[in-house]
């Protein structure tokens, strides 16, 4: 049954691209339709009708200033009350057996939102140390175990349209090169939604060296940005007294940095993101 809604943003990785439209042929049979919203500086319109793709697809353009998140929301102007949206990023590889065990874990329709492992090395060896909360809500710390899970990956996800629905039915643009994921994951916690993360799914997420959102990356002040963003994901989801906690414990740790090298730029940002935070959500 042709029940899936799938995103993907794009922008100058056309072989990257190719090489995931043609994976999805193995899930045709479940596919409604594909939307492919690109921000490529060379139209890929030609190369990607010569694909040989056995679904639906509508190719969009966006203007390369916007973000993956105003991508997104472009393609959802084209659902169509299907029953799972499929969010994926371009620089993808699925093989046929993920998209068997995808359709087995959804099946039992207990989990609104499911999140394939990503495959790399060491994954069975390897376990994250937890420094925060959110850290422990949020990672397996056994990456080759299953697990609920707060964080959800807004470019590899699969989610029930009426959770999605609950959560706002959108992506927050005001994100960029953080937060996006801890934002898309609490709207839908807060929605009452199931999310599992489940590693025995195997996805192999390329990293692509260029393209993407990375390059959008380039010409901002990373550091101040993200300070900004990580307060903006306080102010949006908890309390001013939660908020004006993870302030002071911000400022006290770059006054450490300053008596300790002398540099100030940690402790600026904290104070100038902090003040740049108050955003109206949109």
């Amino acid at each position: 049954m042709n029940n899936f809604f799938l995103v993907i943003p794009t922008r100058d990785r056309l072989e990257h691209l190719s090489n995931l439209l043609l994976d999805l042929n193995a899930f045709s049979s479940r596919i409604s339709q594909v939307i492919i919203v690109d921000q490529s500086q060379i139209s890929i319109k030609k190369e990607i009708e010569e694909l040989s793709l056995l679904y639906p697809y509508v190719l969009v353009e966006n203007e390369r200033i916007n973000s993956v998140n105003n991508s997104r929301n472009k393609a959802l102007a084209f659902y169509k009350e299907e029953e799972w949206l499929f969010f994926l990023d371009d620089d993808l590889r699925i093989s046929s057996i993920a998209f068997e065990q995808i359709i087995k874990r959804l099946e039992p329709n207990i989990i609104d939102v499911l999140i394939p492992g990503i495959q790399f090395e060491r994954m069975k060896d390897t376990e994250f140390v937890y420094h925060t909360v959110l850290d422990t809500i949020a990672k397996p710390h056994n990456f080759s175990k299953g697990r609920f899970r707060l964080q959800v990956c807004s470019g590899m996800n699969i989610v029930k349209k009426s959770v999605f629905k609950e959560a706002g039915f959108y992506f927050d643009e005001h994100f960029t090169i953080w937060g996006d994921d801890w934002d898309y994951g609490m709207r839908l916690l807060k929605a009452g939604a199931n999310i599992y993360y489940q590693p025995e799914i195997l996805v192999e997420h390329l990293h692509a060296p260029s393209g993407g959102q990375r390059d959008k990356g380039k010409s901002l002040n990373l550091a101040l940005e993200k300070q900004k963003l990580y307060f903006y994901f306080y102010r949006k989801h908890f309390s001013k007294t939660v908020l004006k906690q993870q302030l002071y414990l911000g400022i006290i740790e770059g006054v450490k940095i300053l008596l300790r090298s002398g540099n100030s730029s940690y402790l600026k940002n904290v104070i100038r993101g902090y003040r740049m935070s108050n955003l109206k959500e949109k």
